[in-house]
């Protein structure tokens, strides 16, 4: 339910109150406190925010506010990780923990490596802002373990852009191609494995 709250929260940051963004997407408010929402219902809900704030951006910046917090107790495990690379290892072996919506696939080259996104959607297409927030989300993320923040080298997309390209290049500081075979983050080898400061195997 954290990956809800990012939504609400953004929405509400936007003028959207959860009662309106809740109704608009055909869902109870008494959903709120069930366990796990259905991955219907979280696509329901990111394309109701999406037309309620006609805002081309609203994934990006969902993404972008994230914290800790957002992530339960996966943050904890993450931020004590010795590199971003198994850092990564453990957001793909607990990632449900967040969300059954996608995993995650790290494909490694000699100077960098693939971190690729594959959605897991229900019957409904995923909407392109929930794959978009997803990205932003690893790169705001990776900003709060990393001793020394650093852009990815090169973002793509499976969908075609949503929003103005500035949007992209403020978010993601690095070329960004749309209408890829997959959407991902190109990750500089170095970075991956350069020591995290808050590393703590115990």
């Amino acid at each position: 339910m954290s990956w809800v709250r990012t939504v609400l929260g953004q929405a509400q940051r936007q003028g959207i109150e959860e009662n309106t963004l809740l109704r608009a997407a055909g869902i109870p408010l008494r959903e709120l406190s069930a366990e796990r929402w259905p991955i219907d219902h979280i696509t329901r809900l990111w394309r109701a925010a999406a037309r309620l704030t006609q805002d081309p951006g609203f994934g990006l910046k969902a993404g972008c506010h994230v914290s800790p917090a957002s992530f339960n107790v996966l943050s904890f495990i993450v931020q004590s990780a010795p590199t971003l690379r198994q850092a990564l290892g453990v957001v793909q072996k607990y990632q449900s923990l967040v969300s059954d919506g996608g995993r995650f696939q790290l494909l490694p080259g000699p100077q960098a490596s693939w971190l690729v996104y594959h959605p897991r959607q229900g019957d409904l297409a995923f909407s392109p802002h929930q794959i978009e927030a997803v990205l932003a989300a690893v790169v705001s993320a990776s900003r709060w373990v990393m001793r020394r923040p650093r852009a990815p080298l090169q973002v793509c997309f499976s969908h075609d852009a949503v929003g103005p390209l500035a949007g992209y290049r403020e978010v993601f500081a690095c070329p960004v191609s749309f209408g890829e075979a997959y959407s991902g983050l190109l990750l500089d080898n170095a970075v991956l494995d350069d020591p995290l400061p808050q590393a703590n195997t115990q």
